[in-house]
């Protein structure tokens, strides 16, 4: 049975600003997830470069035969002419409605926490969508515990403040979200101390800043108030996991199954966690957990679209355990266009043809499988993080 997942509304559920001063000036060099500059000739040797360049080629209605650069000059006067006019048909091609932005990238809180985007770079971005996608703003929980570390404090007058000044910064900027990046610091082995040892690690922390075990602890200790914040007011928390930023992207750490002890926390459950990037490469493990946990979800953003060919097997590993009605669809994409569209554009090819397979094998109904896709898509989302 044929599956046509084309004109399902999307909502992206992790993805970062594009901004044309931020763009990188070859096309090829945006294709690495990581903080490494790798060649453009290596960029375009991956599957996934190749895979956007043919989809380019068709939305242009340019022969099979067209060159890169071809598609590359037709793509650029597009832009270039009226950049809105072409992410409006971009987005409109796969009928894409919001974002759900991270403002954390291009900036880096890790190696350029100085290189923020201008007001002008924001409402160039936001312009860019008025009128068709709606953007939905995440900030990061780390922006605000490193503002105030900074000061040095003590213990009590941190954690009141980072509180405080937490739940001000959602109201201000009417925050849908908070993300956490404990994963890029430290690891997602959060060990969930008691209030006393985190007290005793915040001092050890500042009178070592270099001292690892010192640094986790107060890493951890942000996380768990991440947590509790998120909780009382209502809002779910995104969580880094699996493929990231090279080099803060340690691959042992990032395995979402050593979140298990923090899970287990009672200042964790009831959370509303949505644990992003699938956890790839351990999409099974990241299954496991969201099957297990009722306050965890999950997404498939960054291994869609930036692990290419991967999409089919990952996206059916983490629909193992994975229910449904928890997962999002999501591309963690960003400074370019065509991140954001090709995302949305491949998960919709892909997951139709797991659905086709599945019906096919008498596994489940036609009306499942297209309940499933929307709520992927699009319902989960405007459930889970309360979207009117």
């Amino acid at each position: 049975m044929k599956i046509d997942l084309s004109g399902i509304p999307v909502i992206d559920n992790h993805c970062h600003p594009f901004v044309r001063g931020r763009e990188p000036e070859v096309f090829a060099e945006n294709f690495c997830i990581g903080l490494y500059p790798v060649s453009a000739e290596n960029m375009r040797s991956t599957f996934y470069y190749q895979q956007v360049i043919n989809a380019l080629k068709d939305f242009f209605g340019m022969p099979k035969e067209a060159t890169e650069e071809e598609v590359l000059a037709f793509r650029d006067k597009c832009a270039g002419e009226d950049r809105e006019a072409y992410a409006h048909r971009l987005f409109e091609s796969q009928n894409i409605k919001g974002f759900l932005c991270d403002f954390g990238f291009p900036i880096s809180q890790i190696t350029n926490p100085e290189n923020k985007l201008t007001e002008d770079e924001i409402k160039e971005y936001r312009d860019a969508c008025e009128g068709y996608a709606k953007i939905y703003d995440i900030d990061r929980i780390e922006w605000v515990a490193n503002r105030i570390v900074a000061e040095e404090p003590s213990f009590d007058e941190f954690e009141r403040r980072l509180a405080e000044e937490t739940k001000a910064l959602v109201k201000e900027k009417n925050l849908i979200a908070l993300k956490s990046v404990v994963a890029y610091y430290t690891g997602l082995d959060v060990r969930p101390l008691s209030r006393d040892e985190f007290r005793k690690g915040y001092y050890l922390y500042l009178y070592n800043k270099e001292n690892w075990e010192y640094h986790k602890m107060f890493r951890d200790f942000i996380f768990i108030k991440a947590c509790e914040i998120c909780k009382e007011l209502d809002i779910p928390l995104q969580v880094h996991t699996g493929l990231g930023d090279t080099p803060h992207c340690h691959i042992v750490r990032v395995n979402p199954a050593n979140l298990t002890d923090a899970l287990n926390d009672p200042r964790v459950m009831g959370t509303k966690l949505v644990l992003i990037h699938g956890g790839y490469p351990y999409c099974e493990e990241l299954g496991m957990l969201v099957n297990h946990f009722e306050h965890v979800y999950c997404d498939c953003s960054s291994f869609i679209p930036f692990a290419g060919i991967a999409a089919y097997d990952k996206l059916k590993a983490l629909l193992e355990l994975c229910p449904t009605r928890k997962l999002f669809f999501g591309t963690d994409a960003g400074l370019i266009l065509e991140g954001l569209w090709f995302g949305a554009m491949n998960f919709k090819k892909v997951y139709a043809r797991i659905l086709e397979e599945l019906i096919g094998d008498g596994y489940i109904t036609y009306e499942f499988a297209m309940k499933s896709a929307e709520d992927i898509l699009y319902n989960n989302v405007k459930r889970v993080y309360q979207i009117p």
